[in-house]
């Protein structure tokens, strides 16, 4: 398992080099794309890293003009990541270009191949689970 999601990410991660994007950058932009906002820990949560990882990535994507901060304005003290139109616009343009590359890499599988690899990989993570 280690060895081929080394090698998707590696053959995923060149593509997105092209567009100056990480993988990492990509994933958050994924996660705010579908919410109008979220802390730095529910990004943290959904995304299963550290905070500390997500800081700096927010970072680098707000002084790329794709991320903004803003406070909560019930409760001060909360602090919600945001896109920008950017950061919409680089979602946009980028998604076709990973679900081109994800085809590509998945396009030896029959369909019978591709639920067989589904129904295994979800029940590993859901074997995995602690809650």
């Amino acid at each position: 398992l280690a060895f081929t999601f080394n090698l998707i990410y590696q053959s995923i991660m060149e593509e997105l080099k092209k567009e100056a994007l990480t993988i990492p950058q990509l994933e958050i932009i994924a996660c705010l794309n579908r919410k109008d906002g979220l802390t730095l820990s529910e990004i943290a949560g959904r995304l299963l890293v550290t905070g500390g990882n997500i800081t700096g990535i927010v970072d680098r994507l707000e002084r790329e003009g794709m991320v903004f901060r803003e406070r909560d304005l019930k409760d001060r003290r909360v602090i919600r990541a945001k896109l920008t139109p950017k950061g919409f616009f680089v979602h946009k343009k980028i998604l076709p270009i990973y679900k081109k590359k994800a085809s590509e890499i998945l396009q030896s599988l029959t369909k019978d191949e591709m639920r067989t690899l589904k129904h295994i990989l979800k029940k590993i993570s859901n074997n995995m689970k602690t809650d």
